[in-house]
């Protein structure tokens, strides 16, 4: 696989994290999905420009960001 299959990956996570924040955020006043979207575009660039990973890293990356995502989540408001 080339690096246009991981830049396409890296950009259908950000789009999936960005659904999800607009999705968790539907009832709130906080809307924090240009935030994960960030995390993840942010992650995808660390680990494929900087680590030059391949797309299973990536793929693998991006379900440790949303289980931290959801963890954070969940400390912040127990309820």
């Amino acid at each position: 696989m080339g690096f246009s299959t991981e830049l396409l990956m890296a950009l259908a996570c950000a789009l999936m994290f960005f659904r999800a924040g607009r999705f968790e955020s539907a009832n709130s006043a906080h809307d924090y999905s240009f935030l994960w979207a960030l995390l993840s575009v942010l992650l995808s660039a660390l680990l494929l420009l900087a680590l030059k990973a391949s797309w299973i890293v990536l793929f693998v990356s991006q379900v440790g960001l949303f289980f931290a995502i959801g963890v954070v989540r969940a400390l912040r408001d127990p309820a």
